[in-house]
């Protein structure tokens, strides 16, 4: 090799020694942006929270309002509230997380373009405290897609910066979204007989056929038998009544409630249903009442058995109270379904039963005179 080839050599070996002293120094000062994260809703005591306001373009107003130690809806007269959904709907608001490189903007020109202003929003919560003053206010835009992500534009009602949320919360935004659509749900087993009375006081009463899930009409007509499929559900109704919307007794004052459903249960606890029509929709209302013996105070000396039939007593009996006292002064609107179940006529229930087919008479048989 010539003296020549041999320095070239030796410029190379010692361009790429210092490129590797440079990119080792380099790897040494150099520090990645740190992300943090944070709750965007920050010190707000639930303790404090004395009504929720939830607000969309698509529907009207809800307004949760606190009542003692639970919450009513406002915006369907003061109904109680399902606390699991409320609960829910406060921890999906303070359970946002902000990232520090997501802000889109801290300029309040931006926010009508973003969807971030109370007329442009998809969703406006607002928290308050005592004497209606606002604690805090979310506002969410509507999610922007595209084929590989999705964002969604948030800020709080009293702060210009807005932040782009990849994962942001569904806002339910109906007054009915945050009540027990279920009702009442009997346990079929401990039903012991259903009476069903017409607007005409026609009445017929079903029972359970023992170790079968067939029912049993009392006096049931000549040359009748039972229809299996609209006797079943019909005495199965109470097994799950849910509601499509609530309305107070006062706001229903013209309808008849000429239908009644009465389920009489084997722990001496009767619900009664009573229904009404009204065009296309269906209105029950609802009670119960405890028919057994008066619960005694507990003796001294009490078998185990004695002990479980009297609890059995006691709970029964505060059953119906408090089913009572739940429900008493509201009105249900119920599917039509479930009306027509429960107010199945007699006529509905039975049919003729079917004769005997006669056998093709043999033509090469002699006939009889």
């Amino acid at each position: 090799m010539s003296d020549k080839k041999l320095a070239v050599l030796g410029i190379i070996a010692v361009a790429v020694a210092a490129l590797a002293v440079l990119q080792s120094r380099i790897s040494r000062t150099f520090t990645p942006p740190q992300i943090t994260l944070a709750p965007l809703i920050e010190g707000l005591d639930v303790d404090q929270v004395q009504s929720i306001e939830i607000k969309s373009r698509d529907s009207e107003p809800v307004r949760l309002r606190r009542k003692e130690t639970a919450f009513v809806v406002a915006s369907k007269e003061n109904y109680p509230a399902n606390l699991r959904k409320v609960n829910s709907l406060i921890s999906d608001c303070l359970d946002i997380r902000i990232t520090s490189d997501a802000l889109i903007t801290a300029n309040s020109e931006n926010h009508a373009h973003l969807g971030l202003t109370s007329d442009t929003a998809r969703y406006e919560i607002t928290f308050f405290g005592e004497q209606e003053k606002a604690l805090v206010g979310l506002l969410i835009a509507d999610t922007d897609r595209d084929e590989n992500s999705s964002s969604t534009p948030v800020r709080l009602a009293n702060s210009n910066q807005a932040w782009r949320l990849t994962d942001a919360p569904y806002i339910s935004t109906r007054s009915i979204d945050y009540i027990d659509s279920q009702i009442l749900q009997v346990d079929r087993q401990k039903i012991d007989q259903v009476t069903v009375t017409d607007p005409n006081q026609t009445a017929y009463t079903l029972k359970p056929v023992p170790d079968s899930t067939d029912v049993l009409l009392v006096e049931l007509p000549p040359q009748k038998q039972i229809r299996q499929s609209n006797a079943r559900s019909t005495f199965g109704s109470l097994t799950s009544v849910r509601m499509e919307d609530v309305l107070s007794s006062a706001s229903t004052p013209s309808l008849e409630f000429n239908h009644s459903y009465v389920c009489e249960l084997n722990d001496h606890l009767v619900y009664t249903a009573r229904l009404a029509r009204n065009g296309q929709k269906n209105y029950i209302r609802l009670s119960a009442r405890y028919t057994g013996p008066e619960p005694q105070v507990q003796q001294q000396v009490e078998s185990e058995e004695q002990l479980r039939q009297r609890e059995a007593l006691f709970l029964a009996k505060k059953n119906a109270e408090t089913f009572t006292a739940r429900h008493s002064g509201w009105v249900y609107i119920i599917p039509s379904y479930k009306a027509d179940e429960m107010t199945r006529s007699l006529a509905d229930q039975i049919e003729d039963i079917p004769q005997p087919k006669e056998e093709p008479k043999d033509p090469n048989q002699p006939q009889l005179p």
